[in-house]
C-alpha cells in the first residue's frame, strides 16, 4: 500500500515537472501580431490609431500610439479606427509607398477593403 502511494506521488511529481517544462518552451504570445475571432471595436484604446485584418474588427489586430512613418502587420485592412487627435495617412505599401487613404480623427469604419502596410500619424488634423 505504501509503495503504491510512492509511485503515484512519484509519478504526479514528473507529470508536473515535464508541465512546467513544456509552458516554458511555448512561444510568447502578442495581441498585435495574431489572428483573433470576432472581436469588437473596444480592442482600440483612446488615443490609438487601430487596424485590423477582416471586417467587423476581426482577424489580425494592430495598434500604434506614437506619431511619425509606422510599418503596420496588417497589408490590407478590412477594419480601421482613428482614435488619435490627429489625422492619420495610410500607404498601401510599406515606408509611406504606394496609395494614399486619409483617416481624419474620430473616423471609424468596420467594412473597408483598403492597404494599410504602413501609416503616418501627423502633426495635426490635416489630411
Amino acid at each position: 500500500m505504501e509503495t503504491s502511494r510512492r509511485t503515484r506521488r512519484a509519478r504526479l511529481a514528473v507529470v508536473g515537472a515535464l508541465a512546467l517544462t513544456l509552458s516554458a518552451l511555448a512561444p510568447v504570445a502578442h495581441a498585435e501580431d495574431e489572428p483573433v475571432a470576432p472581436m469588437s471595436s473596444s480592442q482600440c484604446a483612446l488615443g490609438h490609431f487601430c487596424v485590423w485584418s477582416g471586417t467587423g474588427y476581426s482577424g489580425t489586430f494592430w495598434s500604434t500610439a506614437g506619431l511619425g512613418l509606422q510599418n503596420t502587420t496588417v497589408s490590407v485592412a478590412g477594419s480601421v479606427w482613428n482614435r488619435m487627435s490627429v489625422d492619420v495617412r495610410m500607404y498601401s505599401a510599406a515606408n509611406g509607398g504606394g496609395t494614399i487613404r486619409c483617416w481624419q480623427n474620430g473616423i471609424q469604419n468596420g467594412t473597408v477593403s483598403v492597404g494599410s502596410a504602413s501609416v503616418r500619424t501627423m502633426t495635426a488634423t490635416t489630411c
